[in-house]
């Protein structure tokens, strides 16, 4: 586990489908940096989003694309 621990992040809420999820970020990645998108999809990402996904709707954005 990263220097991070997820047991004591608070719950965010994802903005697309409104799910409580808990970030996966740790100083060495996230999850999030693993999933492979265009420069015009995380331009997209940024337009209508102001904070975080939750990994499959990230996913499903990016199977979409």
């Amino acid at each position: 586990m990263g220097i991070f621990s997820a047991r004591w992040k608070e719950p965010s809420t994802c903005e697309a489908c409104g799910e409580k999820f808990v970030c996966g970020a740790t100083l060495a990645g996230c999850w999030c940096s693993e999933v492979k998108l265009s420069e015009a999809a995380r331009a997209e990402l940024r337009r209508r989003y102001q904070k975080c996904l939750c990994r499959n709707c990230l996913e499903r954005f990016a199977a979409e694309r």
